[in-house]
């Protein structure tokens, strides 16, 4: 997820130094190009065009812009949760895709079996966590919701990750 990790990186730059360009992601056109990626994100990765990787990628990157875009009308322009939350994102996901994605090729016999049998029973899959991901994005109440939603996605796009790598 390169895209991802570096869209929440330049996000985070962008808010720390106040720059001019975050108004322009704020508006209605930036909005729809976050719901553009996001909707053809999840219809490839829906129809199998693409690996889950990519279309996972493209669906987190949409959803930062549409958070950004949707979330900062209705909160100060200095709020720390648009600097600290897309750098929680880089962070977390650099660390599963260097730490476990990158290694899953090594992985021994037994930790496949256990990460196939959690990705099998996990009460989450992933249409669920794209639901959830979507409608964190809704409820601007709960602002820690929306962090949880993608955490959770992030984890269940490393088990998936993990396997495909393994299953080549």
């Amino acid at each position: 997820m390169i895209g991802f990790i570096l869209c929440s990186l330049s996000l985070a730059a962008l808010v720390h130094k106040q720059n001019e360009f975050l108004k322009l992601l704020a508006t209605p056109a930036a909005l729809g190009i976050g719901l553009t990626v996001m909707a053809a994100s999840l219809l490839l990765g829906y129809l199998k065009k693409v690996p889950a990787v990519t279309w996972h990628d493209g669906f987190a990157t949409g959803c930062l812009l549409l958070w950004y875009g949707y979330w900062m009308p209705q909160f100060n322009d200095n709020a720390p949760m648009f600097f600290f939350f897309p750098l929680y994102y880089a962070l977390l996901t650099s660390i599963v895709t260097l730490t476990l994605i990158n290694k899953s090729e090594y992985f021994d016999h037994e930790s496949i079996v256990q990460l196939r049998y959690l990705e099998k029973n996990t009460r989450f899959n992933i249409g669920v966590l794209v639901g959830l991901v979507l409608i964190s994005l809704l409820i601007t109440r709960h602002y820690t919701l929306y962090p949880i939603a993608m955490t959770l996605f992030i984890v269940r796009h490393t088990m998936i990750a993990c396997l495909e790598i393994i299953d080549r």
